[in-house]
């Protein structure tokens, strides 16, 4: 099941609301966040932040720390899960529990990288871009080898990219919540909707209106008919076709992507529209 253009966009984790006029269930506070420098290096822990879906699973709720990242340590590399997720797991402070995350669920940021996601700063093509992989990490990656069998950091390396679900060819689908379309073409696509419902509609005069609500060009007061007017569009949108967003091929890694910082980034074609920095967690692999 695909997502719909335009719920991608007014549910994108940076948005506080969403259409028509409600609290964006998908909001995240890291995205809005500015992350330092952190004072001490990654030789015994990595700070992660965790997404909300990760208290999915009762055992892991306290991970949400709304946009703060927790300093883990005692890193082990857990294999893939039953959705073909590779896993990490470990442990936080004094505490002896152990804590077992997929890495759709899961940020890292390398003590000497530095994030403004300000509201002054923020775009929302990059700002997941900023953030690293604990599979590309190389700290975090030692860290997972001081508790595993593997002979060598580039034996456990080899281990972890022969499982990595993001390989060349693989299909995939934008992450409601996580993935923001290219502003342009989403654009189009809106006006060619808002154009084909008023037609099926019969509300031709009604097109500006719901323009202006689809782009956020500008607010249009809350009342009753807009309310009505976005809330029938929505409704439409989920029988008609068009509406949602096209399946996408990974290419492979993105062309800039830093080994240094950690960072795993794909070039992604959607619908012919090829994404340069796309992060995993924006992603959902389909086969």
């Amino acid at each position: 099941m695909t997502n719909t253009w335009y719920d991608l966009a007014d549910h994108f984790c940076a948005r506080r609301n969403s259409l028509p006029y409600d609290k964006n269930e998908f909001f995240e506070q890291f995205s809005i966040r500015r992350y330092n420098y952190a004072q001490t290096n990654d030789t015994k822990s990595v700070r992660l932040i965790f997404l909300k879906g990760i208290a999915s699973d009762p055992t892991n709720r306290t991970l949400v720390r709304n946009g703060r990242f927790i300093w883990c340590k005692n890193l082990c590399y857990e294999g893939k899960n039953s959705e073909n997720y590779r896993q990490i797991s470990f442990t936080i402070g004094k505490g002896k529990k152990r804590f077992t995350v997929p890495e759709n669920l899961v940020l890292c940021i390398p003590s000497t990288i530095y994030i403004n996601n300000n509201s002054f700063m923020r775009n929302y093509d990059k700002i997941f871009s900023a953030f690293s992989s604990v599979f590309r990490y190389e700290k975090a990656l030692k860290l997972m080898l001081r508790n595993s069998s593997y002979s060598s950091l580039d034996e456990l390396v080899s281990r972890v990219e022969a499982d990595n679900p993001y390989k060349p060819g693989s299909l995939v689908s934008a992450k409601m919540g996580y993935f923001m379309p290219h502003r342009d073409r989403l654009t189009e696509k809106m006006h060619e909707l808002a154009q084909k419902y008023c037609e099926q509609r019969f509300c031709s005069d009604k097109y500006d209106d719901l323009i202006k609500l689809l782009t956020h060009y500008h607010h249009l007061p809350s009342n009753e008919n807009s309310t009505e007017l976005i809330s029938d569009f929505f409704e439409w949108s989920k029988a008609d076709t068009d509406s949602d967003h096209p399946y996408g091929i990974i290419l492979g890694d993105t062309r800039e992507t830093s080994g240094y910082a950690g960072r795993e980034l794909y070039r992604v074609n959607f619908g012919g529209t090829i994404y340069e920095k796309v992060h995993p967690v924006q992603m959902e692999v389909v086969s």
